[in-house]
């Protein structure tokens, strides 16, 4: 196998130090991150809203997007040992919150915030819904998963690659589909 150029480790070791000075930035305006917590190359115009626990891993391009950036009951909070993989999408209107030992995939999105769709009222009139989206500790969400307000996933459940969860799932179930729906009980 082929040795990576001496221009390769350059580029590599400075991309890294940029990503540090970031992160550095991003705890300054206000970040609160845990002891062992790994941030990669993240979109996030409130750190000040985002609270992740110890031994997390934040992959890179995910967007953390909060509508209400003045409201202190609207956050996202993450507790230990979390992994969010690469180019998920937190949108919050109210909370989001994932429990201890949670992994979520690439490409998943959690969207805490709808529209209403009344008939007589144009579209882009219609008033803004939001429920807050719980995961509960031990949860596993596959790849490009759609997470909508208002759930709220058991502990241990599972959620397999391209489903959308627009209802609550019990503890140690298994979910698929578009929308998701029971598959089996978690051994």
């Amino acid at each position: 196998m082929k040795q990576p150029t001496k221009i390769a480790l350059l580029y590599n070791k400075v991309v890294h130090l940029v990503n540090k000075i970031a992160v550095i930035s991003l705890k300054i305006r206000g970040l609160k991150s845990g002891k062992g917590t790994r941030i990669g190359k993240i979109k996030c115009d409130w750190p000040n809203k985002i609270n992740l626990g110890s031994n997390c891993e934040i992959q890179d391009n995910v967007d953390f997007r909060l509508w209400q950036p003045f409201n202190d009951s609207s956050y996202i909070k993450m507790g230990d040992n979390v992994f969010i993989g690469h180019a998920c999408e937190f949108v919050c209107n109210t909370k989001i919150i994932i429990g201890n030992n949670s992994l979520i995939a690439s490409k998943c999105t959690l969207n805490d915030t709808g529209h209403e769709y009344n008939r007589k009222t144009n579209i882009n009139s219609q008033p803004i819904t939001s429920k807050e989206i719980i995961i509960e500790d031990d949860v596993w969400i596959g790849t490009s998963c759609i997470i909508l307000q208002g759930v709220t996933i058991g502990q241990g459940s599972v959620i397999a690659a391209g489903s959308v969860v627009n209802k609550s799932i019990p503890p140690y179930e298994v979910w698929a589909g578009v929308p998701a729906r029971f598959i089996k009980k978690r051994e």
